[in-house]
């Protein structure tokens, strides 16, 4: 049978959701975790690439195994023994032909930035700090332009293929404040690597009046490798869903465990 996964981590003591021989990853983890419970190993497929010290509340995986173990047992055997900075939200039974990516519709993240000027010890691992008080509205004005499917080869990081596909669709992208932190809210069907960590970093810019709207826009029509040089630390970004057809309240299809 094959299970699916809905996974909560803390990126920072991990380096990236991908299995790696040395490092702690959040794949790794899981792993070691699958064979101390069904005595075997197993294979974990996830629905979305994260890097080191990127957090997740909704990253999605799957893998196959034979068990008489019912859902609420496989996600508690499972969290037993997982670190504290990994976690199983839920587990569930899936189509034995279910693609955490390639089934996936969308994903959503949200980058974090508490721009007051002193530092928060409390939010150090889950936000950037920016020292200057953002304009969120010119910040939101221009994440508005992000909407639709155009080539973002300005943000692609280095990991990224010279030849690969760069287009992608933006579904929805907004700025808002909360209290003294800003959050940028996007999702769309794919992302290339670093992507949303470069906009990020392009829309503090704008935020602080370095960049106006017009600008930012030409780094989307431009589409040229290297032009968004803004990285924004990755303890700020999390993954927070990933959608699928006909998902319940778990986030995981529905349709595929009837």
């Amino acid at each position: 049978m094959r299970i699916g996964l809905v996974i909560e981590y803390d990126g920072t003591d991990l380096h990236g959701s991908q299995l790696q021989a040395r490092d702690r990853t959040v794949q790794g983890e899981i792993e070691a975790a699958l064979r101390k419970v069904f005595g075997r190993p197993a294979r974990l497929s996830l629905a979305s690439r994260t890097d080191a010290g990127v957090h997740g509340t909704g990253q999605v995986g799957a893998f196959n195994v034979e068990t008489d173990l019912d859902d609420q047992k496989i996600r508690d055997a499972l969290n037993h023994y997982l670190p504290d900075d990994v976690a199983i939200v839920c587990a569930s039974r899936v189509a034995d032909d279910f693609d955490p990516r390639r089934d996936a519709v969308s994903r959503e993240y949200r980058y974090t930035i508490k721009d007051r000027r002193s530092r928060s010890p409390f939010a150090r691992y889950r936000t950037a700090h920016v020292r200057q008080r953002l304009d969120e509205a010119a910040m939101d004005e221009a994440a508005a332009r992000l909407n639709g499917e155009h080539d973002f080869a300005a943000f692609a990081g280095p990991a990224t293929p010279p030849d690969a596909i760069t287009v992608r669709r933006v579904e929805h992208a907004k700025v808002s404040r909360n209290g003294d932190e800003v959050e940028f809210d996007i999702r769309g069907n794919a992302f290339l690597h670093q992507q949303v960590r470069r906009i990020a970093g392009a829309l503090v810019r704008v935020g602080r009046a370095q960049m106006d709207g017009d600008q930012f826009q030409a780094l989307i029509d431009q589409a040229e490798r290297g032009r968004a040089k803004d990285l924004a630390p990755a303890r700020g970004l999390c993954l927070t869903k990933v959608n699928y057809p006909g998902a319940d309240v778990t986030g995981l299809p529905r349709a595929a465990r009837d």
